[in-house]
């Protein structure tokens, strides 16, 4: 029910369409940014101030939600008419629109996109997608979450990871050219990290064959304070100091013989929370922690 004014006072009018309009251009845009995106993209229907406002306001959030089925060329047509940095990018791509990735991710990197998330779905075997090396030009990248069929390339010299990322999600995700070295590359360039979530990578060697035989490779991130690991092979991966890690969780079913648990455990003596599951390996953890 609404409650009326007390006797005497009045409500203060609403302001009008003209007051608003007449704020300078720097502060709608301002406003305009903190809209999702498509309110943003409405705001073009208020007046004839608003009508391509959205198009240059800074840091706007160009986000679509996974599994919403939009047309990917409604996204780079969105993109595009976007002369302003750009905050965030999130689209889950359909098979039939992989390649569109390698359209956006240089238009991105020259906007200064700070947030990076693409689903591949459904990629499997010969539909999974070859990423551009472009991805290792957005400099700017604070979190960048890539799934489903798609392989990162080898980073061009002097680029393999990015100065200002603090959360790095990889799940189904392949590294065909270096292997686990370039995984490695990615995470030690990446000096800022403090998330780290790795699932079901795949590493190949020359020759398109899967290698399950790994060198050892080690987690160099000395801001990391958290850790998630799943994936049914070991794929030689080592821990040494880690300072800041506070959750780490680990899933992996094939360890290689006579793996050193209590080396591994060790490492994480100042985590909060620890879990670390080894289908496979339960018998042989015990034993190694008497």
């Amino acid at each position: 029910m609404e409650v009326s004014p007390p006797r005497g006072k009045s409500r203060p009018p609403l302001p009008s369409a003209s007051i608003v309009d007449s704020l300078p251009p720097e502060i709608l845009e301002k406003i305009v940014s903190h809209l999702p995106l498509r309110d943003a993209v409405r705001t073009s229907a208020i007046s004839r101030a608003w009508r391509r406002l959205w198009e240059s306001a800074p840091g706007l959030a160009l986000e679509w939600d996974w599994g919403a089925d939009t047309d990917p060329a409604v996204a780079g047509a969105v993109l595009a008419r976007c002369s302003a940095p750009v905050r965030s990018f999130c689209f889950d791509l359909l098979v039939e629109s992989f390649w569109r990735s390698d359209d956006w991710v240089p238009l991105l990197a020259a906007k200064g996109v700070q947030i990076l998330k693409l689903n591949f779905s459904g990629g499997a075997g010969i539909d999974i997608h070859y990423m551009d090396a472009s991805i290792f030009s957005c400099r700017g990248l604070t979190c960048l979450h890539l799934s489903g069929g798609c392989e990162i390339p080898a980073a061009p010299s002097g680029l393999a990871g990015f100065p200002k990322l603090t959360c790095l999600s990889l799940r189904k995700v392949g590294f065909p050219d270096n292997g686990v070295r370039g995984l490695e590359a990615l995470i030690a360039e990446s000096p800022l990290l403090e998330v780290l979530r790795l699932g079901e990578l795949w590493f190949t060697q020359d020759g398109g064959e899967y290698d399950h035989s790994f060198e050892q490779w080690t987690i160099q991130a000395p801001n990391l304070r958290i850790l998630s690991i799943t994936s049914y092979y070991y794929y030689g991966w080592q821990i040494e100091e880690l300072p800041s890690i506070k959750e780490v969780e680990i899933t992996s079913s094939d360890y290689p013989t006579g793996y050193d648990f209590v080396k591994l455990i060790t490492r994480f003596a100042r985590v909060k929370e620890l879990s670390l599951k080894c289908r496979s390996c339960r018998v042989a953890i015990l034993r190694k922690l008497k």
